[in-house]
């Protein structure tokens, strides 16, 4: 087995922590942020058999999506993401081709994402956990929140929905050829698309846990309620409305604005439904001759027995 200091010096031969005064290798990074700005950090974690499994997740598929996923985050709000520090725990055992592949998605993710790594940590543990922290940043009182949508404002997604879940299940079924499972593995967030929507947004959140949940976090924390049109939710090709409501991992954004185009930067942006009052925080879902209260059933941390692939 590989020794810790192995495994630095392997990630920073990968990655040039590039616009950094102190990068990879020291107690802590030291970085620029650009005049004028504010910075903007997140972070999200992957646990094994939590949220991928290594029979099914390929290590670069992994390394990949640990970045994408904060990039999505970074660009639901507006900004635009710079720098991030990446930290994994893995069982002594693992093989060092895992280790390489991984950080072979990660870098390409940088490199599709444009951000530098500047740092991270490694430990031993009995099963695989990766943290990526990233840095963004955004011009003062532009960040876009989840607290500002407004009773009269519709409620846009970008792309289509259930593309992801799609693609788990078409993986957990031994498939290797659907599309979809592109979709899954290696997720492309809208943070561009998220920057140019930005001044028209009321509130925004990325897909990443299922639109039931992900609206439900948006009419919470604005004190409204919602109604959406189960027909106008654009599902992916072979993807039910189950999946499009429910499934997560899609990374595409839910905006609330008074009117956003059809389409922005060639992606189609689809208006679902409209923000209206009430303080109770409700999704009314509208059928074609119903309408039922939606129920949070995406995915849900800390639920008994969750785990990614089943939600």
């Amino acid at each position: 087995m590989y020794s810790e200091d192995a495994l630095v010096r392997k990630i920073r031969r990968r990655f040039s922590a590039a616009g950094a005064e102190v990068g990879i290798g020291d107690d802590a990074a030291v970085v620029d942020s650009p005049d004028g700005f504010r910075a903007v950090l997140c972070s999200d974690l992957l646990v094994e058999n939590t949220h991928f499994e290594r029979r099914t997740h390929p290590s670069d598929a992994v390394g990949f999506k640990s970045i994408a996923a904060n990039v999505s985050d970074i660009g639901a709000m507006g900004a635009v993401p710079a720098r991030c520090l990446i930290s994994v725990a893995v069982p002594a055992d693992l093989d060092e081709s895992w280790i390489d592949g991984f950080l072979d998605g990660a870098a390409e993710a940088c490199r599709v994402f444009e951000v530098a790594v500047v740092g991270g940590d490694s430990s031993s543990s009995e099963r695989i956990f990766v943290d990526v922290a990233m840095m963004g940043h955004v011009e003062p009182g532009r960040a876009v929140r989840r607290n500002g949508a407004r009773v009269g404002d519709g409620i846009y997604v970008t792309g289509c929905l259930g593309a992801a879940a799609l693609g788990l299940t078409r993986l957990e079924s031994g498939s290797r050829t659907d599309p979809a499972i592109r979709r899954q593995l290696y997720p492309e967030p809208r943070h561009r698309l998220g920057r140019r929507i930005a001044p028209r947004a009321t509130a925004m959140i990325d897909v990443s846990d299922g639109l039931s949940i992900d609206l439900g976090h948006i009419v919470t924390e604005s004190g409204v309620s919602a109604r959406i049109e189960r027909e106008s939710i654009p599902c992916h090709p072979g993807a039910g409305i189950e999946m499009a409501l429910h499934g997560g991992e899609d990374y595409e954004l839910l905006v609330t604005a008074a009117d956003l185009p059809s389409e922005v930067d060639g992606v189609s942006v689809a208006r679902i439904g409209e923000i209206i009052a009430g303080d109770s925080n409700r999704i009314v879902l509208v059928g074609e001759s119903d309408e039922v209260i939606l129920e949070p059933l995406g995915w849900r941390h800390f639920r008994s027995g969750a785990r990614r692939a089943s939600a």
